[in-house]
């Protein structure tokens, strides 16, 4: 290793700023006031220096220190340095209207429907420049958040590794989906409620969800002492819904937000299910964009949407539901 090198090794960020104001005041003393420094360490920071370029930098005159050719050339390019040096740690300041960001998001079509739809149409006016990719969930899904093949996640769960970051953005519960003139919208009790008693007489169609490398779906009758006396068809696409109801007395049992804008979608009825079959929707990342501004904002504005839509969507159910709806069974 040539000799210089190895003083330059010894030099960091303050030795380059001690270097600029020395090569500015052309003075020793000054450049320890500046700097705070006594002057014999301020002297012993340019001999460093200049062994470390291998030139004197200042040399004393009849009228005072002056530069050599060096230093004189030296002057631009720390000052160019140091500039370099504080934008390379300097925070960038996020702009949503303005940035060009690509967010990866594994979720279920579930998420995607409730969740990423209306985020999406939120960005194609608050920050136009930021495009969603949707990844399935899957055995992989927590690592390649770790190694940022994944930026986001959604899903109800609850066991995370170290490191892993989660907001609850609503407590979702299962409700029924049927075809509009299904027998048991004549059937519900007095609060419009489903009975799962009389509902276990119809075939049902259960929905797959990703847990670990499989799919595994339950009988949500069955968890409530009523289990289904068919199982007509199992799936992982929730959306397909009005498709599989239409013409038939199948029925679905899906969470409720789903169901709701599916039954707007379609000929469909969704029948509430008062039992206790609540659980949380996450949302889910890594310490790795924990500081980062824009995914912070982004999960500001899932969040924000959420709760807005939660909202809308109480009052709208408060307006709607009066006790003349419902049928005794």
């Amino acid at each position: 290793m040539h000799k210089s090198n190895i003083y330059l090794e010894r030099l960091d960020v303050r030795s380059l700023r001690i270097l600029k104001v020395l090569l500015d005041t052309r003075s020793v003393t000054k450049t320890g006031e500046a700097m705070a420094m006594s002057q014999p360490a301020a002297s012993r920071v340019l001999a460093q220096l200049r062994r470390a370029i291998g030139d004197p930098l200042l040399v004393r005159g009849r009228h005072g220190n002056t530069l050599t050719p060096r230093g004189e050339s030296l002057r631009p390019a720390v000052g160019e340095a140091l500039d370099a040096i504080s934008s390379l740690f300097e925070q960038e300041v996020f702009e949503p209207s303005n940035t060009k960001l690509s967010v990866r998001v594994a979720t279920t079509d579930h998420g995607a429907t409730v969740v990423l739809a209306p985020l999406v149409q939120a960005l194609a006016t608050l920050a136009p420049g930021i495009t969603v990719e949707v990844a399935p969930w899957g055995d992989q899904t927590l690592s390649d958040l770790e190694t940022g093949r994944l930026d986001l996640a959604l899903d109800v769960e609850s066991h995370l590794p170290e490191n892993f970051h989660f907001r609850v953005l609503f407590k979702e519960k299962y409700a029924c989906l049927v075809r509009q003139g299904h027998p048991l919208l004549k059937a519900v009790r007095r609060d419009g409620s489903l009975n799962p008693g009389l509902a276990s007489a119809y075939p049902q169609i259960v929905l797959l969800y990703p847990v670990g490398n499989r799919l595994e779906g339950g009988d949500v009758l069955a968890r409530l002492g009523h289990p289904a006396r068919r199982i007509a068809l199992k799936t992982p696409y929730f959306t397909s819904a009005p498709l599989l109801l239409a013409n038939t007395d199948d029925l679905i049992f899906l969470p409720s937000r789903l169901g709701q804008t599916l039954a707007q979608s379609a000929p469909l009825s969704l029948i509430p299910l008062h039992a206790d079959t609540a659980f949380d929707y996450r949302l889910i990342w890594h310490e790795r964009t924990q500081k980062d501004a824009g995914f912070g904002w982004l999960r500001d504005q899932i969040y924000r949407l959420v709760q807005w839509e939660e909202s809308i969507g109480s009052r709208l159910r408060c307006v709607s539901q009066s006790p003349s709806q419902y049928r005794s069974s």
